[in-house]
């Protein structure tokens, strides 16, 4: 299947369906993620937003509450 008929046939979901797509899609991208060397580049902002996290200057938002805050304003 092409991306383009991905494309649309995601159009047709409905909202709920289209964040349950798109968290299957987070996942398989982190599982390729995880089988995936990290680039200079990429290791330098995890030491960096690791170390703004430590000190208390960014703080941290956990995964089940961005979900809910996606799942507020698009009402699902």
């Amino acid at each position: 299947m092409t991306i383009e008929a991905l494309k649309a046939e995601s159009i047709k979901l409905s909202k709920l369906e289209k964040l349950e797509f798109l968290q299957f899609l987070v996942e398989a991208l982190s599982d390729e993620a995880r089988s995936t060397a990290l680039t200079m580049e990429e290791a330098h902002v995890l030491l960096r937003r690791h170390a703004e996290i430590s000190s208390g200057k960014t703080l941290a938002i956990s995964a089940q509450t961005v979900k809910s805050k996606i799942s507020e304003q698009y009402c699902f």
